[in-house]
């Protein structure tokens, strides 16, 4: 049942950010058979311009919301890192945007959560949004690319975009 002025039930397309800000997109990959989870996300600038690229492959099982709350965190750890303090981070994992505005803590993966909230404290000028998968494909190639990596191995490009990814830009 959608009305007009709504994006109920249509495809939404990922959107440059706003003047001087990036846009981070994060998404996580599960694979239950190997045991083992992909972490990607993909930060552009103003223009669209892929500015960096990281994926991580993490050796075991999490809840999904966990995993999701996890990519959050180790974004934001990420460009607070990097220095980048006007971001917009992106993900498809509602359940991970409500419980950070929500403050979720009482539970372990509320302990996500709280160190969420403790680096968006840190980061004043970082908005934490959430988006429909359609604006999020991106990041999801880099989590599931992420899955091939070995262990805990990181793999972050940033003046460069890797040769898998350059069909999607």
């Amino acid at each position: 049942m959608s009305s007009e002025g709504t994006t109920e039930g249509r495809m939404e397309c990922w959107q440059t950010p706003p003047p001087s800000f990036y846009k981070l997109n994060i998404d996580v990959a599960m694979d239950d058979r190997r045991r083992c989870m992909g972490l990607g996300w993909v930060i552009r600038d103003e223009l669209g311009t892929v500015v960096g690229v990281l994926m991580s492959r993490i050796n075991g099982l999490y809840t999904v919301k966990e995993v999701e709350g996890m990519g959050a965190r180790e974004a934001l750890s990420w460009i607070k890192q990097k220095g980048w303090s006007r971001v917009i981070l992106e993900m498809d994992a509602k359940v991970v945007t409500q419980a950070v505005y929500n403050g979720e803590i009482l539970t372990p993966f509320g302990t996500i959560v709280q160190e969420i909230l403790d680096l968006l404290n840190a980061l004043p000028y970082v908005k934490f949004t959430f988006v429909k998968r359609s604006s999020n494909e991106f990041a999801h190639v880099i989590a599931k690319r992420a899955l091939c990596n070995d262990g805990w191995e990181r793999v972050e490009y940033l003046d460069s975009l890797p040769r898998f990814l350059s069909s999607l830009v």
